[in-house]
């Protein structure tokens, strides 16, 4: 496997991360009732870190910034608005929050195609 191959894996497996936190993350703050607002918190700083990583990862080798990873990193930021909104203000429009969670889900299967794995 290609050094570029690696990276690209290792990326889609950030990605996937990412998703799999965030799902985490939409439950606990739609959960009734809800957990201590200190674990809600404490996963929301996780991913957001999280997420900054694999940015500096994607954006540091030029190799994968050829690919269009944005639309993942633009549907993240949306979910992680809309989040805060629901846990901040206690929104309660779930719905739309998992709206977002469906269209980072769909952008990183859009990826997935693109690098043609699975």
């Amino acid at each position: 496997m290609s050094a570029s191959n690696e990276k690209v894996d290792l990326l889609l497996s950030y990605l996937s991360e990412i998703h799999t936190k965030s799902l985490s993350l939409y439950d606990l703050v739609t959960s009734r009732p809800r957990p201590e607002d200190t674990r809600i918190l404490l996963n929301i700083n996780e991913v957001f870190t999280y997420y900054h990583s694999v940015r500096v990862f994607y954006f540091s080798n030029s190799e994968l910034a050829k690919s269009e990873v944005q639309p993942f990193f633009d549907a993240f930021e949306d979910f992680y608005f809309e989040l805060k909104q629901v846990f901040f203000l206690e929104d309660n429009d779930s719905t739309l929050l998992y709206s977002k969670l469906s269209a980072m889900k769909d952008s990183f299967e859009q990826l997935t195609n693109d690098f043609n794995v699975l």
